[in-house]
């Protein structure tokens, strides 16, 4: 490996960078507030996807099952049971919340019509979070017991970082090294990443950026005070990616002067009197 010696690039600042205003720490975490906010459903909706394509591919008679559930009513009783008694093994796989023990005895047993009879008695809920632990849901006063279907235990634990913040890369990733430099929370409350030499950030430089996010919770929120003890309001993340976050404004239209009618285009000039 060649020796490297040490280079002013990219520490430097180019001219035209300094002197930019730099956002409040306030209007910076209103804006990772808004990306958060829009990015719940997208990632919600490919984690979702991600459990459908596994079901689909591995447990293929629950995924049919589990989709005549949401599609229909328990008015047809011959076909909802069937439902169910192809259902309840997977319950039973991942140990559904609420699930009664007269439904796991009899699907060790391999009587599956007698499961599903058991599981008619309870309220099945379809529920998914990507938590850890989701909190557990109470039946009202005089209602069915509930059974919790944990969708979120297909996703091997694994992939379930991935499943939670992988559109979270893409998203940053993307729109962080796209040529407006900013994501849509950036881009709404008028904030830009640039690098200091203001060069457009490359696809591995944005990845290193959205990786660097993970030292905040890493330093139990303590890398948060960088926007008030860096003098240029850097954190981590723009450390690692020789980046800073920079105000942009909109410039301000013009405004006519007092007293001097606005011009129009095409119009004559306005006529002096000759003089005498």
């Amino acid at each position: 490996m060649p020796t490297r010696f040490l280079s002013p690039e990219p520490l430097q600042v180019v001219p035209d960078l300094v002197g930019a205003e730099l956002p409040s720490p306030r209007r910076r975490f209103a804006a990772f507030a808004l990306d958060c906010a829009i990015l719940s459903l997208p990632t919600m909706l490919a984690a979702l996807g991600w459990v459908a394509l596994v079901m689909r591919l591995q447990e293929r008679p629950a995924f049919d099952a589990l989709v005549y559930i949401l599609r229909h009513d328990e008015t047809a009783r011959e076909e909802h049971r069937a439902a169910l008694r192809n259902l309840a093994p997977l319950l039973v796989r991942l140990e559904a919340e609420g699930l009664p023990r007269e439904v796991e005895e009899a699907v060790k047993a391999g009587e599956l019509d007698r499961a599903a009879e058991d599981l008619e008695a309870s309220e099945l809920l379809i529920a998914f979070s990507l938590e850890h632990k989701s909190p557990p849901v109470a039946p009202a006063p005089g209602a069915r017991p509930f059974v919790r279907l944990p969708l979120e235990r297909l996703i091997p634990a694994k992939l379930r970082g991935v499943a939670a913040y992988g559109v979270a890369a893409v998203y940053f990733t993307l729109l962080t090294r796209s040529r407006r430099g900013a994501t849509l929370g950036k881009r709404l409350l008028g904030l830009r990443v640039v690098r200091l030499d203001d060069h457009r950030l490359s696809l591995w430089e944005g990845v290193e950026r959205f990786a660097g996010y993970l030292h905040i919770p890493g330093t139990l929120g303590l890398g948060l005070l960088d926007l008030w003890h860096d003098p240029n309001r850097r954190m981590a993340h723009d450390r690692a990616a020789h980046t800073v976050v920079v105000r942009v404004r909109r410039p301000a239209a013009a405004r006519p002067v007092e007293g001097r009618k606005p011009k129009v285009e095409g119009s004559p000039p306005p006529s002096h009197p000759a003089e005498s």
